[in-house]
């Protein structure tokens, strides 16, 4: 009785609003859902950025704070090349900071104007090779 009990339970607790398909990444049905584009993104752009390269990650539109989050993503999951913050603490930084990165990769839709040579293109957003 009593696991029939915490099966019921267990089975009351399962999101089947959201259907039963694989999340794309570890954040979609969590609190943090808001950085997960970022996750997936970042994950894929880990293909195509070589080692040694510098990196700064964008949102679209500007938000400072997922910005400073989408960073530390950036360190975490692009290991071997030297990501950039474009914001710290909620607040943008200058763009002399990260004005030299060679890679942009934004979160969500494309900037315009183009901000260098598209390399690839998500759901999620881009990846640029910055012009110089």
């Amino acid at each position: 009785m009593g696991s029939a009990l915490l099966a019921a339970l267990a089975l009351w607790h399962v999101p089947w609003r959201q259907g039963l398909a694989r999340p794309h990444s570890l954040y979609d049905h969590s609190s943090a859902a808001a950085i997960a584009p970022a996750y997936a993104l970042l994950t894929a752009a880990a293909l195509g950025i070589p080692q040694g390269a510098s990196v700064v990650v964008r949102a679209e539109p500007p938000d400072a704070v997922l910005e400073m989050w989408y960073h530390r993503f950036a360190v975490a999951l692009l290991p071997g090349r030297r990501a950039l913050p474009s914001a710290l603490y909620g607040t943008f930084l200058s763009h002399e900071v990260w004005k030299d990165a060679e890679y942009l990769v934004v979160v969500g839709p494309k900037p315009s104007p183009a901000p260098g040579h598209l390399l690839f293109e998500t759901p999620q957003g881009s990846v640029w090779l910055r012009e110089r």
